[in-house]
């Protein structure tokens, strides 16, 4: 397809391929969702000729390739499914990459083309291939492209899954990350991911075993914040992650495996890379929401910018809201709090129930705040964040405390100090009023910052956003 015509067909309409729905009132207004049925793992992130695509699985039964494109990130227009179950197979987890050297030979025309690698569940990893920027596929005839022992049980954790495939320009071939279960456990001890190297995405060769790692592979390499000159590779699963260091043929972990999310919800993370401001920008599944009545199911995270800092002398990814958020907001409040005191308690009328609030304080050394959002308690001490059940330490003591919360009627996303320590959480939708209450629970806290910004919908026919106006209120009660 023409590039102007993909540009143009983004920018005149954001509207879906089926009309009428994403207006339900349990429908997150700045967090993508299907126009109906199941949707989980984003697939294949590949960014083309100015186009933002979203590949998801879709269906709750035979699983197939869900597809959505975007000009910004923030606001997508649903495509037809993508890629379709053949022969009963269906196609689950994989990536999406632009073969600029076109080593597959699979180019009709002058402009590279895009390569799907997946799993298609009981066959073996698979390729499709595109001839008009990502917009329509067509099978690799020679497919299954790599069978292992197992691939055809249709049983897991036996089977390999989820390949992550990338360009490695200094050996001139591609690489693969592919979740292996070798040695066929169902405890699935010295499962992890295995390493393949080719020169076409045909013909794959195995390089090395990393134990230790689960479904959904991601790699890649950031700067470090602060240290020029210092980039450093980072490996993750669907929940986990590891910083190291990586030769296209094997990964070595310098740091422990920690948590990606502290929370109940954040699964599947994957990024888009190659993006033309260096940016590496991650989207998750936002695993086991309730949406009664709603004609979807599930929805994904915000797309969150990722970074590594060097925080009490460790290595931690950094994941922060991307900042094409701004051009949602419709209204802009700020409030000077100055100092509350233990017992004391703030009132913040909230626009609504999808909302970006940010805040700055100080909790001394024995501080605690609480922030009511969406009926849901978060409390804050030097040295964790606690929420529906969960605990999420943070990462050194800081004395001033940096906190971002994303909420959207059915979800709430924490970020912590630079996003050094996230909670996700999906939320069972009700009707009680948006409002925000701060309260101290212990000793004093020094507000310096406290904003609360209105997000407006991504959707056809609803705000979608502006320059937002800006007030000040404040309401102290004690309590």
């Amino acid at each position: 397809m023409d590039k102007k015509l993909v540009l143009m067909v983004l920018m005149v309409s954001v509207l879906p391929a089926k009309a009428g729905p994403y207006r339900e009132a349990y429908r997150p207004q700045y967090h993508f969702t299907a126009d109906e049925g199941w949707i989980n793992d984003p697939n294949g992130l590949v960014y083309v000729n100015g186009v933002y695509h979203l590949f998801f699985q879709h269906g709750k039964g035979i699983r197939r390739w869900g597809h959505a494109i975007s000009a910004d990130l923030l606001h997508w227009r649903q495509l037809p499914d993508a890629i379709e179950p053949l022969n009963g197979h269906p196609v689950f987890s994989g990536s999406a990459v632009v073969d600029e050297k076109n080593t597959s030979g699979f180019q009709v025309g002058t402009e590279p083309p895009v390569v799907a690698v997946f799993t298609s569940w009981g066959e073996g990893q698979c390729l499709a291939y595109s001839n008009d920027d990502g917009m329509t596929w067509t099978r690799y005839e020679g497919n299954p492209v790599l069978k292992l022992p197992g691939d055809e049980t249709r049983s897991f954790p036996l089977s390999s899954r989820d390949p992550h495939v990338m360009w490695d320009e200094t050996r001139n071939r591609w690489v693969m990350v592919l979740y292996v279960n070798p040695e066929q456990n169902e405890d699935k001890s010295g499962a992890g991911f295995s390493i393949f190297t080719s020169p076409d995405l045909r013909q794959w060769e195995k390089q090395s075993h990393l134990p230790g790692f689960y479904v959904c592979p991601d790699v890649f390499h950031l700067p470090v914040v602060d240290e020029p000159g210092q980039n450093v590779w980072v490996a993750m699963d669907w929940q986990q992650y590891a910083t190291g260091a990586f030769d296209g043929m094997s990964f070595t972990p310098e740091t422990e495996v920690r948590a990606l999310d502290s929370g109940k919800n954040r699964s599947a993370n994957q990024s888009w890379k190659h993006l033309p401001d260096g940016r590496v920008v991650q989207i998750c599944w936002l695993r086991g929401g309730k949406y009664p009545g709603m004609p979807f199911d599930q929805q994904m995270g915000f797309p969150t910018e990722l970074s590594l800092r060097r925080i009490n002398g460790q290595l931690t990814l950094c994941k922060t809201p991307i900042d094409e958020i701004k051009r949602l907001y419709t209204n802009t409040t700020e409030f000077d709090l100055g100092n509350l005191n233990e017992g004391e308690c703030l009132k913040v009328d909230a626009p609504g129930k999808s909302l970006d609030m940010g805040l700055q304080f100080n909790l001394g050394d024995s501080g605690e705040l609480v922030i009511n959002v969406l009926e849901q308690d978060i409390t804050i001490t030097r040295n964790e964040v606690r929420c529906r059940g969960c605990v999420g330490k943070l990462p050194g003591t800081p004395e001033v405390q940096d906190i971002r919360i994303l909420a959207d009627r059915t979800s709430l996303e924490i970020f912590a100090n630079h996003g050094s320590m996230t909670m996700t959480f999906c939320l069972v939708p009700n009707d009680a009023s948006p409002d925000i209450t701060l309260r101290v629970e212990k000793g004093r806290v020094g507000f310096s910052e406290c904003v609360v910004r209105e997000v407006g919908s991504i959707w056809p026919g609803k705000p979608s956003g502006g320059t937002g106006e800006e007030g000040r209120k404040k309401e102290k009660t004690s309590g």
